[in-house]
């Protein structure tokens, strides 16, 4: 996965609902601790505040164009709720671990709702699919980076 420019270094400290900026990106770091978005390899995610395209929209040319993505490479948009679906609700396949992560997962849909706009969910790539769940808060855009896995 390639960086956006982003706002970094999150730390644990409590933020106010709708933030920008830094304090966003320590809200989307606390949400997302320790949860790894499964596929057939694990990866944990990564959050950012993208102030470099701040007047861009979510558009795929732009976004692979930012990410240092080839321009024809494969993007897929999902809907944010589509995207979390058989991690933020339980299933009856669940593990121990997988149905403790449940209400974790819902948490950080929230977080995510609660503090961006015109969420989108995008998967780039095939194969190794880097995940940009991005959203516009302010005038920057945010959210946050996995990999999924899909052979």
């Amino acid at each position: 996965m390639l960086a956006l420019p982003v706002i970094a270094n999150p730390s644990s400290a409590a933020v106010p609902k709708r933030e920008t900026g830094a304090a966003l990106n320590i809200m989307l770091a606390k949400a997302s601790e320790g949860l790894l978005m499964p596929s057939e390899s694990d990866y944990p995610f990564t959050p950012f505040v993208c102030t470099k395209w701040a007047k861009a929209r979510c558009a795929t040319t732009g976004l692979l164009k930012l990410t240092g993505h080839p321009p024809e490479t494969p993007v897929e948009i999902v809907d944010l709720d589509y995207f979390f679906r058989n991690v933020a609700q339980s299933q009856p396949w669940h593990d121990p671990i997988q149905a403790q992560n449940v209400p974790k997962f819902k948490h950080l849909v929230k977080v995510l709702k609660d503090n961006l706009t015109d969420i989108h969910v995008y998967r780039v790539g095939t194969v190794r699919i880097d995940v940009y769940i991005l959203g516009k808060t302010g005038k920057n855009l945010a959210g946050l980076l996995t990999v999924l896995i899909e052979t």
